[in-house]
């Protein structure tokens, strides 16, 4: 496959999760790509095991950010032309007991974290006249409330990410880069939580989700992957939700 012959990516998060799913299918589909993640040891077996490049760093600190995406043009041959955000942290909390602390952990991360990184990637490509896409990972949580698991700071994060990406796209749009969001529901990863139970998650997923299981992190992949391919080349500004029908009901 070489839908992506020739085009350069970054994929902050790229050591798990759909991060990592995006990773492996940016490259199988021809792309040459560097992940990015705060986990170095993750990173390089991930690196190691799809052939792609590594950096480690944390996309909530700017200069770290602003040297990463330096090294990535360097590890790439030139600036990257994908990127997808996909570095994130879930916590959940009824919104009366959360902290300072955690909100700004989960604020930092989620939204200033994306804000960086498509900051420094954009004004790379704007410097030298390059177009690209962006894809930011927000939730369906930036859409929706939820009474089974309350965690309003990850809420208010991922809506913020909707914003940022939609402003983005506007501001982005005269040097021909295109921003989109996508929003997974339940995806069967890591940071998924509601299946430590397994007899209240499968009364979940039978009970709010129309097609009554989880979402694949590959599944998340290909939608991110379409969003930041030519086919998509009129598509800017949406969140688009992958969630199994959740946002319906």
């Amino acid at each position: 496959m070489s839908r992506f012959e020739g085009r350069r990516a970054l994929v902050t998060g790229g050591a798990s999760g759909i991060g990592h799913a995006t990773t492996s299918l940016l490259k199988e589909m021809g792309a040459d790509v560097v992940l990015l993640d705060h986990d170095a040891e993750a990173a390089r077996r991930t690196a190691e095991d799809l052939g792609v490049h590594a950096i480690t760093a944390d996309v909530r600190r700017a200069e770290e950010v602003e040297t990463a995406v330096a090294d990535a043009s360097r590890a790439l041959g030139g600036r990257a032309d994908i990127l997808v955000n996909a570095a994130g942290i879930y916590r959940f909390r009824s919104a009366l007991e959360i902290d300072v602390a955690e909100w700004d952990d989960v604020f930092d991360t989620n939204l200033r974290g994306s804000w960086l990184v498509a900051r420094a990637v954009a004004r790379g490509l704007v410097d030298v006249g390059q177009p690209g896409t962006i894809v930011n990972i927000s939730s369906t949580a930036g859409l929706v409330a939820d009474r089974v698991e309350p965690a309003l700071h990850y809420n208010a994060s991922k809506a913020g990410v909707i914003a940022l990406t939609r402003q983005l796209a506007v501001e982005l749009a005269p040097y021909g880069i295109r921003v989109n969001a996508v929003c997974p529901g339940l995806i069967d990863t890591p940071m998924l939580r509601i299946m430590d139970d397994p007899v209240i998650g499968l009364r979940y997923l039978d009970e709010m989700v129309p097609l009554r299981r989880l979402g694949r992190p590959e599944e998340v992949a290909a939608l991110i992957a379409f969003l930041s391919s030519d086919e998509a080349g009129y598509v800017t500004g949406v969140a688009v939700p992958i969630d199994g029908g959740v946002t319906l009901t």
